[in-house]
């Protein structure tokens, strides 16, 4: 048996949770991801990456071009199982015609909510910006980040054979298996890392204190509120770590906020990097925060990173959003979203217990390894498809 996962755009980040599913299905199938490419290249921390097949189409998101796009990515799929990442017109929409044209099993996986990031944005816009998006929605219906592409996603969620989805709120919205993001605990394996030499190849130096966000920056991530509490925190010893930034005008007006907010000694910026250089970057930190904020866009979201740190045995601060609570568990601390004032006082308790510190990291690793690692879910995914053998 083949499988073809089809994502919505292989020059975006959510190339990620469609390269994690092949990944794991590989133990026992012949894989391959198949879509277009929006920016005609493969999303920077993956383009080097060759333990997956890609198929790429040149992306076109122009309304008038949708069904001459749709088949050219159906010339691509070589599977006889689709695997749609996200429920969108350029992976899901062509997951429905291989499934009533060609009769293939269809397979569709949520990893977040789409229509909460449309309504979360929408809710912030004047109702004449509101109907000038709607029109550039459907002009540009092909666009992953078309109101209508994922509105008519949605609606059509019933027909796929069956879902998996990334966490409980995904869940409880549309049913399915739950299959969390995940990561090889072999490849992150702090053992496999000499945080003293990584510092040295990072020129941190070794007194610093390291509180590190690696992911890719966007406004409801909360940054923005770890950067004031690097700022509140006024300690010589602690150095902000970000990794990920883009030349996206978010992380332009990120850069112009730390510029204002703290000095050249107090953090340290790193563009975006391969996924096999993340276990490095986690290894050279002490600390490992993720400030999601609470809204519709986050709701249905978890962030993989937590993940990352989780495998690397790291200290973890997260908000109280999604399943972040219950995956942190007995294993990291939790403050409420958008409170700089929270981050304050927990990162400092995690370095006055620097102890307490490691014992929680050494437990995030092992429930990592236990529930959340590849191995832990590919059970439950290839159950998912031993179906269709």
């Amino acid at each position: 048996m083949k499988i073809s996962v089809l994502t919505p755009d292989l020059s975006n980040n959510c190339l990620g949770r469609a390269y994690l599913l092949a990944r794991v299905l590989q133990t026992r199938y012949e894989v391959e991801v198949v879509g277009p490419a929006f920016q005609n290249k493969v999303w920077d921390p993956l383009a080097g990456q060759d333990q997956v097949k890609l198929r790429i189409v040149p992306g076109c998101p122009l309304f008038y071009k949708s069904i001459s796009q749709m088949k050219a990515i159906r010339k691509n799929i070589t599977g006889n199982v689709i695997y749609a990442s996200k429920p969108l017109l350029t992976s899901y929409g062509v997951g429905l015609t291989e499934k009533f044209f060609h009769q293939k099993p269809l397979v569709l996986d949520i990893d977040d909510w789409q229509m909460g990031f449309q309504k979360e944005t929408s809710k912030r816009l004047s109702l004449a910006r509101k109907l000038r998006r709607f029109a550039s929605s459907t002009l540009y219906l092909n666009s992953p980040s078309s109101y209508w592409n994922s509105l008519i996603g949605e609606r059509l969620v019933g027909l796929a054979d069956e879902i998996t989805v990334s966490n409980k709120f995904l869940n409880a919205k549309f049913g399915g298996t739950i299959v969390p993001h995940g990561r090889d605990a072999d490849v992150f394996n702090p053992e496999g890392f000499d945080k003293e030499i990584l510092r040295r190849e990072l020129r941190i130096p070794r007194h610093k204190k390291v509180v590190s966000f690696i992911g890719t920056p966007r406004p409801y991530k909360g940054i923005e509120d770890l950067v004031e509490a690097i700022r509140s925190l006024q300690d010589p010893r602690i150095l902000l770590m970000l990794a990920g930034l883009s030349n996206s005008s978010y992380c332009s007006m990120l850069r112009e906020v730390i510029a204002r907010k703290l000095t050249e000694g107090q953090v340290r910026l790193f563009g975006l990097q391969p996924f096999s250089a993340l276990p490095e970057f986690l290894a050279a930190s002490d600390l490992v925060v993720i400030p999601q904020r609470r809204n519709l866009a986050t709701v249905g979201q978890v962030p993989a990173k937590v993940f990352d740190a989780m495998a690397m045995a790291k200290p973890i601060i997260a908000t109280r959003v999604c399943d972040l609570p219950e995956i942190l568990d007995g294993c990291g601390w939790i403050v409420e979203p958008e409170s700089p004032a929270s981050l304050v006082q927990t990162i400092k308790y995690v370095f006055d217990h620097p102890g307490e510190a490691e014992e929680m990291g050494r437990k995030a690793r092992a429930k990592c390894i236990q529930e959340y690692s590849w191995k832990a879910i590919e059970k439950t995914l290839l159950g998912v498809f031993r179906k269709y053998e």
